[in-house]
C-alpha cells in the first residue's frame, strides 16, 4: 500500500509550476472559442465574429465541430456523485498533447487512441481551415508579448513563493498532489480584452487554462481568479475516503439546508482559496464582490474566517468544519429553502417535448445552475421519476402533450402532488413541497405559456405557501 506523506508546515516547497505558451494549444482554445465552449473568453468570440473571417462556410466549419464528440465524459463510480473527483474526461490529456505538439501532424500523432480517428481527423481538418484566422487575429500579433509575459509570470510566481502559500491550501483540502508534479499554466491571448491580466481561467488536470491580456502584468489581481480555478483540482484530487466522508458529514447534519450548504461548498472553498492567496500579496482580501453570485459572494465570505484558520494551522477539513460550515449557511440565507435562485442550482428538467433544451431555455434564461439534468419523456419514464423523488435536485416538470394522462400519471407517482387538483385543461404553475422538498409543475398548452411560466416564478422570487397554483 502506498502511504502518502508531507514535509512539516512551513517547510514543503509547494507542486512545482511551469509558465507555457504553445501555438497548438491557443489554436485548439481559439477555435473551441469561437464554436461557444463555455470556458473561452467572450471578447475573442466577438472579435471573430466582427471580422472577415465571420463567413457563412466558417459558421459551417463551427457547426461541424460542435457536433463532434471531442469530448467524452465518464463517471468514476466510487466517488460521490455530486463531487469533482467524480467527473472524468479526456480533455486533459488532449488539452497537454496540445501544449506539446510542434504541428498539426505532431498533435494527431500524440492523440492516437485517445479520441476515434474519425475524431481526429475531422478535428484536424477544422483547425486547418481555421488556422489562418487564428494566425491574423491571435497569434502573430501577440505571440512575442506572450513569451514576454511567459517569464514575467514565472518570475513572478518564484518570487512570491506563491506555490508553496498553495501547498498550505493543498493541506486543507487533504488532496494528493506531489510537488514533483507540475502545474502547467498555458497562456493564451485574450483578444478584445482591456487591460487585465486574467478574468477568464479553468483548470483541467494539471492544466491552467489561462486567457489573459498579453500586455498587462496586474499579477497580484489576476492571482485570485487563477489559485480559485486551481483550488478545483485540489478537490477533484483529494482523497477518495475523505470525499466520501465529507458528502456524509454533510447529509446526516440536522440542518434543513444542509444539502444546499453541500452544494454551494466548492464554489464557496474555491473563492476562499483564491482571496487567501490574494491577501498573502496584497495584505487583505480584495474589497466589493469576490464572486458573481450573490450566494456564493455571500457564502465564501461568510466562510473566511474559519477556512483560513484552518489553513493556517495546517488542518485537514473535517467534520467540525462542516458542522460549522453548515451553521454559516444557516446563519447567512435563512429563506434558501424557498428562495428560487437557491433552488434552481441543482434542477431537474422531467419534459415530454422531443427538443427538451427549447423547452426549458426560458427557466435557464432567468435561473442560473450548476448542474442541469433533463429528462423526457414524462410518462413512465423511470429515470425521470427516480431523480423527481430524490431530493437532490429540483423536478421542474413541463408538461406539454397528452395533458390529461400525463397528469394523472405524476398525481399517482409524486406525493408532493396529491393533495393538489390538477386540471388538465387549463394552464397553470404549481409550486409546492413534499417530502422530497419542492417541486415546481407546469402545465402549458403553448411556448409562450412556458415563457410565461418563467417568468411568473422569477418574479415571484420565492415559493409561497399561501400562493402555490397561478394560472398562466
Amino acid at each position: 500500500m502506498l502511504i502518502q506523506s508531507w514535509p512539516a508546515l512551513g517547510q514543503a516547497p509547494g507542486p512545482a509550476v511551469r509558465v507555457e505558451v504553445s501555438r497548438m494549444h491557443c489554436l485548439v482554445r481559439f477555435v473551441a472559442t469561437v464554436a461557444g465552449g463555455r470556458d473561452g473568453y467572450r471578447g475573442t468570440r466577438r472579435v471573430f465574429e466582427q471580422s472577415r473571417f465571420n463567413t457563412p462556410a466558417a459558421r459551417r466549419w463551427l457547426r461541424r465541430y460542435r457536433q463532434l464528440d471531442h469530448d467524452p465524459t465518464y463517471q468514476r463510480e466510487d466517488y460521490p456523485a455530486g463531487r469533482l473527483g467524480a467527473q472524468a474526461s479526456f480533455e486533459p490529456a488532449y488539452l497537454a498533447a496540445a501544449a506539446d505538439a510542434a504541428d498539426l501532424p505532431d498533435l494527431q500523432r500524440r492523440t492516437v487512441g485517445l479520441l476515434p480517428n474519425e475524431v481526429l481527423v475531422s478535428l484536424d481538418s477544422v483547425y486547418r481551415y481555421f488556422a489562418p484566422a487564428f494566425d491574423t487575429l491571435a497569434w502573430q500579433p501577440h505571440a512575442a508579448e506572450l513569451a514576454r509575459l511567459r517569464e514575467a509570470y514565472s518570475k513572478y510566481l518564484a518570487d512570491n513563493k506563491l506555490m508553496q502559500q498553495f501547498g498550505q491550501l493543498r493541506a486543507f483540502y487533504g488532496s494528493v498532489w506531489p510537488d514533483a508534479l507540475p502545474y502547467r499554466v498555458l497562456l493564451n491571448p485574450q483578444l478584445d480584452a482591456g487591460a487585465s491580466f486574467t478574468n477568464k481561467a479553468h483548470a483541467l488536470g494539471n492544466l491552467v487554462l489561462l486567457d489573459c491580456h498579453p500586455t498587462s502584468r496586474e499579477f497580484v489581481g489576476g492571482s485570485a481568479v487563477v489559485f480559485h480555478e486551481m483550488s478545483h483540482t485540489l478537490s477533484t484530487q483529494q482523497r477518495r475516503a475523505l470525499q466520501v466522508s465529507l458528502e456524509s458529514w454533510y447529509q446526516h447534519n440536522p440542518s434543513p439546508s444542509r444539502r444546499y450548504a453541500y452544494h454551494l461548498l466548492e464554489e464557496a472553498l474555491a473563492t476562499v482559496a483564491g482571496e487567501w492567496l490574494y491577501a498573502q500579496q496584497a495584505g487583505q482580501p480584495e474589497a466589493g464582490e469576490w464572486y458573481a453570485d450573490d450566494y456564493i459572494d455571500r457564502y465564501a465570505k461568510a466562510l473566511y474566517p474559519l477556512m483560513t484558520n484552518y489553513v493556517q494551522r495546517g488542518q485537514e477539513i473535517d467534520s467540525a468544519f462542516v458542522a460549522q460550515s453548515i451553521a454559516a449557511f444557516d446563519r447567512t440565507f435563512p429563506q434558501a429553502a424557498t428562495d428560487y435562485v437557491n433552488l434552481f442550482r441543482y434542477v431537474l428538467y422531467w419534459t415530454d417535448t422531443d427538443d427538451a433544451q427549447a423547452t426549458y431555455l426560458p427557466f435557464q434564461e432567468r435561473f442560473r445552475s450548476t448542474f442541469t439534468y433533463s429528462v423526457t419523456p414524462i410518462l413512465n419514464q423511470a429515470s425521470g421519476l427516480a431523480k423527481a423523488q430524490g431530493g437532490d435536485y429540483l423536478p421542474v416538470i413541463l408538461v406539454t402533450r397528452q395533458h390529461a394522462a400525463t397528469l394523472r400519471y405524476l398525481r399517482q407517482h409524486l406525493p408532493a402532488l396529491r393533495r393538489h387538483r390538477l386540471p388538465a385543461k387549463r394552464s397553470f404553475v404549481l409550486s409546492t413541497t413534499g417530502p422530497a422538498g419542492p417541486l415546481v409543475l407546469v402545465c402549458a398548452h403553448t411556448d409562450a405559456q412556458l415563457a410565461r411560466a418563467a417568468e411568473l416564478l422569477a418574479k415571484q422570487g420565492r415559493l409561497d405557501p399561501a400562493r402555490l397554483f397561478t394560472e398562466l
